[in-house]
């Protein structure tokens, strides 16, 4: 059945008679009258007769007038639904973040896409692994994942958005862990070898029995000589935040969160050589709704400012540490 015909029946019934339809249509009357037979054919009823010069409906034409009509009525409001996700006036698109990548972190990065299209539903939850989050992109679960870059397969596409950099994040001295009140200028110190990070115990994300590629933090850890004992294994990068302010340990943290542990009192240092690994969005191949596009566009250039900032001072000899810091002053 075409919707057309639905329309042109309901049409015919209104305005009481095909030459009265079909110019209401901009449509000929016989190929109105085409119309109104094939719909009839099709359902194996007649639904008009003739009464003079009108035609009225039958008794199925009659049982037929109201759900032809809801049936229109309800692709006009489909047509308007998706008339407003594709202007972004509503909708709602689903994000999953790798532990690598903490939802703080997103949450931050998505903020001006959330100000600007506030009836745009924004779900982000976090997931125990890389693999776990292809999984849910590529079986339809979820529409985006921030991940570090993935190995190349056709189902998935990534964007990139910039590099992860990881600092190294311990109490601050002379203060209890977890207590806040850093100096401006605590953290700004030189660059520490890695295998000179000392005993300190390492708190490090535990990875799940999927996650097939060694954790990167210990793998470089051991290629540079440093021998140092892990305290915790934890699942998520704030947790490890969480134990450095609280249970004395260090940890390995990205730009973003070690300047929040920071704020809390912590002491940043940058080690040599700096750990970092390429990040992005995945999302299956294909086309996306608007939404997720706008996201991703939206993302990118919050990012880009960001990274085009730090990369500036950088360049005017600032170390890693002092350029993060200083742009976080400089509410960057």
């Amino acid at each position: 059945m075409d919707l057309r015909q639905l329309e042109h029946f309901v049409a015919v019934v209104e305005r009481g008679g095909l030459s009265r339809a079909a110019e209401h249509l901009f449509m000929s009357q016989p190929a109105l009258s085409q119309s109104i037979r094939a719909l009839e054919r099709e359902l194996d009823v007649a639904l008009f007769h003739r009464t003079g010069r009108r035609l009225a409906p039958t008794t199925p034409g009659e049982l037929l007038l109201p759900h032809a009509k809801r049936v229109l009525e309800d692709v006009v409001a489909l047509r308007d639904a998706m008339g407003r996700v594709r202007t972004l006036e509503e909708g709602a698109i689903s994000v999953l973040c790798v532990p690598e990548m903490s939802a703080e972190a997103v949450a931050a990065w998505t903020s001006r896409f959330v100000a600007q299209h506030p009836r745009v539903r924004l779900d982000i939850a976090d997931v125990s692994s890389q693999a776990e989050m292809l999984d849910a992109v590529v079986g339809g679960r979820v529409e985006l994942g921030f991940a570090l870059r993935p190995a190349e397969r056709p189902d998935i596409v990534f964007v990139p958005l910039g590099v992860q950099r990881l600092l190294l994040v311990r109490p601050g001295k002379g203060r209890a862990a977890g207590e806040p009140g850093a100096e401006p200028g605590e953290g700004r110190r030189g660059v520490l070898p890695l295998s000179d990070i000392g005993d300190l115990p390492l708190v490090t994300r535990h990875r799940g029995d999927n996650e097939a590629e060694p954790d990167p933090v210990l793998a470089a850890l051991r290629e540079h000589g440093a021998d140092v004992a892990i305290g915790a294994t934890v699942p998520s990068r704030t947790a490890q935040l969480n134990f450095v302010l609280g249970s004395g340990f260090q940890a390995f943290l990205p730009l973003r969160l070690a300047l929040a542990a920071h704020d809390a009192g912590a002491e940043l240092i940058e080690t040599s050589p700096t750990l970092e690994a390429e990040f992005g969005i995945v999302h299956r191949a294909g086309p996306l709704a608007p939404a997720s596009e706008r996201l991703i566009a939206e993302v990118g250039a919050a990012l880009s400012a960001w990274f085009d900032d730090l990369d500036a001072r950088l360049a005017a000899g600032m170390s890693l540490v002092e350029a993060a810091l200083a742009g976080h002053a400089d509410g960057i």
